[in-house]
């Protein structure tokens, strides 16, 4: 089966996934709240000013260690969410002319682990429940990262769905043609 224009709506949901804030957080005691983008960057507005942090310069933070711990772990989880999503949009580019159905649960499979991670990411900094000393989170994009998700395990099946409708509406129709017959003209 060709690559249909449903099958290409996934990777293009999952870019737009990319350019939505996935997690909006505050620091402690209203020291600071921020947005977390997935691919690149982070916005952070503190009692020192507003920041754009890219994911390299808070790699370099952990690996120099000037930040460790819960952070740094939150950090690392982050990252490999996006590396998840980022990968995902590779697969599908790399198999796009291959049958959908062969690849679409390696690439649900990537995108629901990309939102994982960046769920982990949240409750390595805040907690279980979200909240805590450090501040708190609302990971925003993780269902929409699911839903993604849910939708590229689906997808394939509505076209088929519809592929069969379609099929046996033209065979209907023939077959009306060909037998509208009256039993009684005969």
């Amino acid at each position: 089966m060709s690559v249909t224009t449903r099958s290409l709506l996934p990777p293009a949901l999952l870019a737009a996934v990319l350019l939505l804030p996935a997690n909006i957080y505050a620091i402690g005691n209203a020291v600071g709240a921020g947005l977390r983008f997935p691919p690149l960057f982070l916005y952070q507005d503190t009692t020192y000013g507003a920041s754009l942090i890219p994911v390299w310069r808070e790699i370099s933070y952990v690996t120099s260690g000037i930040i460790g711990g819960r952070s740094a772990l939150s950090i690392l989880l982050w990252v490999l969410g996006t590396a998840l999503l980022i990968a995902a949009i590779v697969y599908f580019v790399a198999n796009r002319h291959e049958d959908y159905e062969a690849f679409r649960k390696l690439l649900a499979l990537l995108v629901s682990g990309g939102a994982v991670a960046y769920l982990l990411s949240c409750v390595a900094q805040y907690g279980l429940t979200l909240y805590g000393p450090a501040g708190f989170a609302v990971p925003v994009g993780v269902p929409l990262i699911l839903a993604v998700a849910g939708y590229i395990m689906t997808a394939e099946e509505d076209d088929k769905l519809e592929e069969e409708e379609e099929e046996g509406g033209d065979y209907g129709e023939r077959w009306k043609r060909n037998n509208n017959k009256s039993f009684f003209t005969d």
